[in-house]
């Protein structure tokens, strides 16, 4: 929890936010953009972005007058996966589950709401998924937020969602709060979670969770395929591959039970 009391620098506010507009800008952005949708004066935004620039922070297209994330930021980054234990425990699971299966294995982790994704590993399929390292998305319409979600109290759900209406990606995504919970039930029983083209039309995943000793749910792995009328016949192949994976990284994290979703974990 913040301290309410700590007073928060203008300036370090607004070079923070710059930095995370333009890491999620999905191209390069301009000052007057990024001076409108963060309500920045454009002499103040100028003079961060320039001085980001002459840090290795930003790289300026001088043609075309954006900015977008140079190598320094980069190897902020790269430092933080380096030092991240999830990222450096999951990182071999991930292989290996792309490794036998040809798709696309992911991590990702909760943060305030949503997941964001830490890490992928590309299958062999010449067909990709389009999420993208950084990004943030809805727990409620993915298999990884779902399998983050099941493994909560329905207080900690009803939290995170609103616990009304849920904004909806494509026809298969769970409408509502009721049937989030109905869902989750579910994914209890059967011990991983799908998505079932629930946030992108062409995209079916199965996830469990990472849990840690006290059965707190830190992470979630998945494997993610393009769907065909044959997907669902891989389920049993690849559910038994994510949830053996997940269970032993949660045993690394001190995870002492034989399931991922015992009362333990989620306390409902």
């Amino acid at each position: 929890m913040e301290n309410q009391n700590i007073k928060i620098n203008k300036t370090v506010a607004r070079v923070a936010d710059i930095l995370d507009y333009i890491a999620k800008s999905q191209k390069p952005a301009g000052l007057a953009e990024i001076s409108k949708e963060l309500k920045i004066p454009k002499s103040s935004a100028f003079d961060i972005i320039h001085t980001l620039a002459s840090k290795k922070m930003l790289i300026i297209n001088e043609e075309t007058k954006t900015f977008q994330l140079d190598v320094k930021s980069f190897e902020i980054g790269s430092a933080y996966l380096g030092r991240s234990h999830i990222h450096s425990a999951a990182r071999p699971y991930l292989k290996d589950l792309s490794l036998q299966t040809g798709e696309t294995a992911f991590l990702a982790v909760p943060n305030n709401g949503f997941l964001v994704y830490l890490d992928k590993v590309e299958g062999r399929s010449p067909t990709r998924t389009t999420c993208v390292i950084g990004d943030r998305n809805y727990m409620h319409c993915t298999g990884l937020g779902k399998a983050m979600l099941a493994s909560m109290p329905i207080e900690e759900v009803r939290m995170i969602t609103g616990g009304g209406k849920l904004q909806t990606h494509t026809a298969n995504t769970l409408p509502d709060f009721n049937s989030l919970i109905a869902d989750l039930e579910k994914i209890r029983e059967r011990g991983y979670s799908i998505d079932n083209c629930e946030d992108n039309d062409f995209v079916f995943c199965v996830a469990a969770p990472i849990l840690n000793h006290s059965g707190k749910c830190i992470a979630a792995i998945s494997i993610s395929t393009i769907y065909t009328p044959s997907t669902r016949e891989k389920e049993p192949f690849y559910s038994k591959l994510i949830t053996d994976a997940a269970l032993e990284i949660s045993h690394r994290f001190g995870y002492t039970e034989n399931l991922i979703y015992s009362v333990r974990s989620y306390n409902i």
